[in-house]
């Protein structure tokens, strides 16, 4: 009688050991795929741009300018970013003045990948009617945007394969008399 009493407890003790491990695992599971599988939009954005030389001429009002930039591509997750070639265009006046291609590349899980890239910005491709051109330019400085999107898969352990796009959209002051950039700003 005490042996099949015993043994009544150790069936017992044996289900709820394994049914106790059981809830441990399903409850890691669960924490992975909310907070390591869930996948967030890499951030992008301007880190830092440079003039290297300027012209600019008051009759017929236009300026061009040679600029090298800096952008930073973060990766927030436990996978790594795949991203396609891409374009980040340069705005005076919502009106294109310079653009620069970007190359493919990766970026690793949880880190940030620096990419540098020169343009020419030219006032040639404005629009007629270049009112505010002259203004501008009386007034010493111009203000200029950069937009543009990187596109690309973000790829976790190989069990997710999700597609994002990430925008850029800056804003900065271009200064003739210091020939410097200043006021960038990314949304």
């Amino acid at each position: 009688m005490f042996k099949a009493l015993r043994r009544e407890r150790t069936d017992k003790s044996f289900l709820f050991i394994f049914f106790g491990i059981l809830v441990v695992c399903i409850a890691v599971l669960l924490v992975v795929a909310l907070f390591v599988l869930r996948v967030k939009t890499p951030e992008v954005k301007l880190r830092s741009v440079k003039m290297k030389s300027l012209k600019y001429s008051f009759w017929p009002p236009s300026f061009n300018t040679t600029l090298s930039a800096q952008m930073t591509v973060k990766n927030p997750n436990f996978g790594y970013y795949l991203f396609e070639p891409s374009t980040v265009s340069f705005l005076y006046g919502g009106s294109r003045v310079g653009a620069s291609r970007l190359g493919k590349g990766e970026v690793k899980l949880l880190t940030t990948a620096t990419l540098s890239f020169g343009m020419d910005v030219r006032s040639n491709s404005l629009p007629e009617g270049r009112n505010t051109l002259i203004r501008d330019l009386n007034s010493g400085i111009l203000k200029l945007s950069a937009s543009g999107s990187v596109s690309g898969r973000m790829i976790l352990w190989k069990i997710v394969n999700q597609s994002k796009t990430s925008n850029i959209d800056c804003s900065m002051t271009l200064v003739l008399r210091t020939k410097t950039i200043n006021d960038l700003v990314c949304r």
